[in-house]
């Protein structure tokens, strides 16, 4: 019987573990593929040019995520986060009419934010010190704000609403949800494509072609304002920002670290100082290049759960990304409303996070309430995490436990009224 040797063992284990990597890699990739189309139409819907939104998208993903497999090894993919984007589209730029060039400005602002509060330690601190009902609520209620975003899209609120698009979207939900629910793999990236071969011979989208070589990143390249987002009347939009990434990437982060068996006994993430620096200077860098804040996609999970457990794995769903560059002409051919289902799922499954608010303890649970309900009446996240912190801050006091509200929540809340102070003066 032939020995066999110690190097062949560990060539063995090495080439079991790279195939493990490899499949978890290809994995998170047909999971987070979706966002390769649905970020850029978002984009698109607040006036920046598609090709340009899909390459900076595209090329942020790519270079954040090799970042983070490199410098952290954690096995996630980095990418523009749907919880701000819709935001900065329809509340700022649609709604209060904030060009998109002082948008980009908030991303970069928000990055530079992010990093050095990553770099000083104290973001995990300043996370540990918000309320958990406030954190639970302004999760739940971006997913409201997600729906209704996703139903806007339909012109659903129009009087002038078209059937078939409408028809089309909730068929593909419905779709969704059934793949979901038998765990098919790549379920967002199948609904759009159905709800995309649906349209087709209702005439609803033109083909433009299936390969070429990326569009020009020049309409959005360098082009952001960094001035306009420090005036006054926009301080409270980026708390807003810098806020709902803190959040997204909170969550997102220590769901994906607790599948990759990455926390410690006291439930914190390992290598934590490092796994956080590389979204701060992607949304940096991603501001630069015209796309939004990153924050790590929980489509990871579904490589995580495939066995990947290092930066290989994201180091080949970046690789996988990187390709779909040079697909702009097919994805180009891919309408709003076939993206839209996607976005109320997601924006269903963050509404679930109600269930960890506190329903019994009134100052826990009226200011979640009102955060909720300000959301999507509002159409806007910043005035619900206003009325969140006001009114947590005022029902504590009005019931003698002060001394509940962390110092980080009084600021907040006092920043935040001071903000409604001048808006109601002007």
């Amino acid at each position: 019987m032939a020995i066999i040797s110690v190097q062949e063992t560990i060539f063995y284990i090495q080439s079991k573990i790279m195939k493990k990597e490899i499949i978890a890699g290809l994995s998170t990739f047909f999971t987070v593929a979706y966002l390769l189309i649905l970020y850029p139409k978002i984009l698109s819907a607040g006036g920046i040019d598609f090709g340009a939104a899909l390459t900076a998208t595209i090329v942020t993903i790519v270079l954040s995520t090799l970042f983070l497999a490199l410098y952290a090894k954690f096995p996630a993919v980095l990418a523009p986060g749907l919880s701000v984007g819709p935001y900065l589209v329809y509340s700022v730029i649609l709604k209060h009419h904030i060009q998109w060039e002082a948008v980009l400005g908030l991303v970069f602002w928000t990055g530079c934010v992010l990093f050095i509060l990553s770099l000083l330690k104290v973001r995990q601190h300043i996370l540990r010190a918000l309320p958990p009902s406030i954190k639970s609520a302004a999760i739940a209620g971006i997913g409201l704000f997600l729906i209704t975003a996703g139903l806007k899209n339909l012109d659903l609120f129009s009087a002038s609403f078209e059937y078939l698009p409408i028809c089309i979207a909730f068929v593909g939900l419905l779709l969704f949800f059934t793949l979901y629910h038998f765990r098919i793999p790549g379920a967002f990236l199948l609904t759009i494509l159905a709800c995309w071969i649906g349209a087709i011979p209702f005439d609803l989208i033109s083909f433009h072609g299936i390969a070429a070589l990326p569009p020009s990143i020049k309409a959005t390249f360098l082009q952001l304002d960094l001035r306009t987002p420090l005036h006054p009347e926009l301080l409270g939009t980026l708390l807003s920002v810098i806020l709902i990434n803190l959040f997204d990437t909170s969550a997102s982060l220590t769901a994906l670290a607790k599948l990759a068996h990455q926390l410690d006994k006291r439930g914190w993430i390992n290598n934590i100082d490092k796994i956080v620096i590389p979204d701060g200077l992607g949304s940096m860098g991603a501001a630069l290049l015209g796309t939004g804040t990153l924050t790590f996609t929980l489509e990871s999970a579904s490589g995580i759960k495939a066995g990947g457990r290092t930066g290989m794995t994201a180091f080949i769903a970046s690789l996988c990304c990187l390709v779909g560059l040079f697909f702009y002409p097919l994805i180009s051919t891919i309408p709003l409303f076939a993206t839209t289902p996607i976005l109320i799922a997601i924006g269903f499954f963050m509404v679930q996070e109600v269930r960890s608010i506190p329903w019994r303890n009134w100052t826990e649970s009226i200011p979640a309430l009102l955060m909720l309900g300000t959301i999507p009446i509002t159409f806007s996240i910043y005035n619900g995490f206003s009325v969140g912190f006001i009114s947590y801050a005022l029902l504590k006091i009005a019931s003698l436990r002060a001394k509940e509200v962390h110092p980080i929540s009084w600021t907040l809340a006092l920043i935040f009224l001071i903000q409604f102070a001048l808006y109601f003066k002007t």
